[in-house]
């Protein structure tokens, strides 16, 4: 269990980490902004615009024997990964004391892997939360009603009016588009009077199970899919035993958008973004496991080389969601 000398990569642990009960916090990041490996930890994307092929032509052969030719060229965007990582010290001395009672390496490495998943939530959720990229009229709007007023709340025409600035940008249908809210937004929303008007009398939609309520409601909404954040994290500083739990993704905003297609590893599906990473380094994260002589310990430490590419193209930030 302990006394190790180098550094080496923990999967036993990575396995035990998975059965075990202690990770309930419920991560979409990875959801709504796809991983892709890179080879480098940093590049360059040839881009296909939206409009190439998409032109309204009069096709008719010209005079002199001449045809209409693209006009388009390629574009560039680009892409930086970074590496991550958190490190849990194990004290030599108190881990032989403890070892008939639990396996402080288990916990150690569930600790690791909850810090470095969370911060990885929390860099989605700036990136697609984040009023600098929609800053154009073209990839935000700010809703009248509020989802959290119960009678005035209109989520399909909100919805409507996101879908109209959506395809504006990138010719998606509505019936392929997703939203994404936290959990607060959603279960207010659940709860207006538009949303419910078309069950009032045959069914209590808010009794049923969150899975059926997310079908009843992009059913409702014309759209392909609802996704509910219900992560959480402690705000409070590092040390403190008292945790302070806050909900990491805001209830000021949610975002409508055409998800990149996790399955196939490729920059030239489009979507709302991706989380670029560097695969020479690891297909997703390493845990690892070193001695420190100094202190007597085993190092339990989870890192993780990787970046978030957004694309506002595909995505129309909501904001003011929630009074």
């Amino acid at each position: 269990m302990a006394f190790y000398k180098g550094t080496a990569l923990a999967n036993d642990l990575k396995e035990l980490i998975v059965k075990t009960p202690m990770l309930e916090v419920n991560y979409v990041a990875d959801i709504i902004l796809p991983e892709i490996s890179v080879k480098e930890t940093a590049g360059k994307i040839p881009v296909l615009s939206t409009s190439a092929g998409m032109k309204t032509l009069d096709l008719k052969r010209g005079k002199r024997g001449t045809f209409k030719r693209g006009e388009w060229t390629w574009g560039n965007d680009s892409y930086t990964t970074f590496e991550y990582g958190y490190e849990e010290p194990i004290d030599n001395v108190e881990a032989l004391d403890n070892a008939d009672i639990f396996n402080e390496e288990i916990i150690a490495g569930n600790i690791a892997k909850s810090q470095l998943f969370l911060a990885r939530e929390k860099r989605v959720a700036d990136a697609v939360y984040n009023t600098t990229t929609f800053a154009a009229v073209a990839d935000s709007l700010t809703i009248t009603n509020e989802w959290d007023d119960a009678t005035n709340a209109d989520a399909f025409g909100d919805i409507t009016d996101a879908q109209a600035k959506s395809f504006a940008k990138c010719g998606k249908p509505r019936i392929s588009m997703h939203l994404l809210c936290n959990e607060a937004i959603f279960r207010n929303i659940m709860r207006s009077t538009k949303v419910r008007a078309d069950v009032k009398y045959t069914r209590d939609i808010i009794s049923q199970p969150l899975q059926a309520q997310q079908q009843y409601f992009a059913s409702f909404l014309g759209i392909a899919a609802v996704h509910i954040a219900t992560s959480f994290v402690d705000t409070s500083s590092l040390g403190v035993e008292a945790a302070t739990f806050e909900t990491l993704w805001s209830d000021e905003y949610a975002m409508y958008f055409y998800p990149a297609q996790a399955n196939l590893n490729s920059w030239k599906v489009p979507g709302l973004g991706r989380q670029p990473v560097w695969g020479k380094f690891s297909k997703d994260y390493r845990l690892e496991r070193y001695g420190e002589d100094q202190s007597d310990s085993l190092i339990i430490r989870a890192r993780e080389y990787r970046g978030e590419h957004i694309d506002v193209t595909y995505g129309v930030l909501m904001d003011n969601m929630t009074t």
